[in-house]
């Protein structure tokens, strides 16, 4: 799926790009032909030619403003630390954490990048934000935040900038799939899905890469769910 034609490249910046659906949208951006700026607290094992890899912490905007184009296109903000336990457990200080590297972060971003941005934001939330699950109040607190900010921001930065929000469920990349216990829970979890699947971490980067697209341009303020009929489907049994 591309973002736009490669006769009319764009800077997209991916935060979070080293691995999972962040890793999958450098490579389909790419593929589209456009400038990516990929930006990670780590270096990715195998850096992707076409792609400007920045090696920074995304909160410190004043340690990787000289790497960016003077004009950026699309912005893709992927973190969001994944706290898990039930409410006995939990401590504010998880709670905290969880608010920070989901919100917090992102407004610090989207703020430092405002000069510059023109075309699209598009930010990653959860399945959990707006469905009850066992265990997950920490992320759902935190993603509902998320997709409160974004709604809003859209409503601030219409119309140079669209706002727009992504909730998977859960997808199989290292850290997800490390979450549930490992590979061998996944068909398990699948069967909890009305479609019976779960989404590839291709099909996440892809409606990603969707929203900045020009069959786009008359969507913002949206949370495009992306979880097999979890959060809106029961089936008879």
């Amino acid at each position: 799926m591309e973002l736009i034609s490669k006769s009319n490249s764009i800077n997209h910046l991916i935060i979070g790009a080293s691995r999972g659906i962040g890793r999958a949208l450098v490579d389909i951006s790419i593929e589209a032909g456009n400038q990516v700026y990929a930006l990670s607290r780590s270096a990715p094992e195998n850096e992707r030619e076409g792609c400007k890899w920045i090696t920074a912490d995304a909160t410190q905007p004043d340690t990787y403003m000289d790497s960016l184009p003077e004009k950026i296109n699309a912005l893709t903000f992927c973190p969001g630390k994944v706290i898990l336990g039930p409410i006995k457990r939990l401590k504010a200080e998880q709670m905290l954490q969880a608010y920070q590297t989901s919100v917090l972060d992102a407004f610090t971003v989207i703020q430092s990048l405002l000069p510059r941005l023109e075309g699209s934001i598009a930010l990653l939330s959860s399945v959990a934000a707006r469905t009850g699950l066992p265990n997950h109040c920490a992320i759902s607190a935190a993603k509902s935040a998320l997709e409160g900010f974004a709604i809003a921001l859209a409503a601030d930065l219409a119309p140079k900038v669209r706002v727009n929000v992504v909730a998977p469920t859960l997808t199989p990349t290292e850290m997800g799939t490390a979450m549930v216990g490992g590979e061998k829970m996944l068909p398990m979890i699948e069967q909890r899905h009305p479609l019976k699947r779960i989404p590839a971490v291709t099909e996440i980067a892809s409606t990603l890469a969707f929203l900045h697209s020009a069959a786009a341009t008359s969507i913002t303020g949206q949370v495009l769910k992306v979880d097999g009929g979890l959060s809106q489907l029961r089936l008879n049994s």
